[in-house]
């Protein structure tokens, strides 16, 4: 048997010492990576411009329900939402709801423009790329990021990623938006 606490055994004391700083470090949340950045509650003003010429604006989408959309052409699930998101916007449009498309792709515009042809995108799509839109609202990094804003411009609902369950999420709380 292995004594941890005598005086034959040093580096048996010094391994113990060890995982008890590491567990406690543990414990008490010791963070050694980088803050994630906070969302603002009002989204800052912003300038983005659809691939048909036409500026999108904070101030000018005001008075709508807007889903945000950043996704890449190359992303899967970005893929996957955008059939719901077309469904959103064509049931909710009349209604005051606004969908833009953020594409982040770092290629050729050429290649968003064949897939918002393709997958026949009836709203505004823009290149989000080199755009201060990404660091404003969080530092979006993982596609596809959905943000909802009220009337007012407040974010109301932000969520990464997508699935059937999060498509639900996000028609019901825009519902709620649109209704008030």
């Amino acid at each position: 048997m292995i004594r941890l606490f005598t005086r034959k055994a040093p580096s048996y004391r010094l391994i113990a010492a060890c995982l008890v700083l590491l567990i406690v470090s543990m414990l008490i949340g010791c963070d050694s990576g980088p803050k994630k950045a906070k969302v603002p509650k009002v989204v800052p003003n912003f300038s983005l411009t659809s691939l048909d010429g036409t500026p999108l604006t904070r101030d000018n989408l005001k008075g709508k329900v807007v889903v945000l959309d950043f996704w890449a052409t190359w992303c899967a699930p970005c893929r996957a939402a955008i059939p719901h998101l077309v469904t959103l916007y064509n049931t909710y449009k009349d209604q005051g709801l606004e969908v833009i498309g953020v594409s982040l792709d770092q290629g050729d515009r050429t290649d968003v423009e064949d897939f918002v042809k393709r997958n026949r995108i009836p709203y505004p799509v823009a290149i989000g790329t080199n755009n201060s839109i990404t660091k404003d609202l969080g530092n979006i990094t993982s596609l596809p990021t959905m943000i909802l804003l009220s009337k007012k411009s407040s974010i109301e609902f932000k969520v990464v990623g997508f699935n059937a369950e999060i498509g639900n999420k996000l028609e019901s709380k825009l519902k709620k938006l649109l209704a008030e």
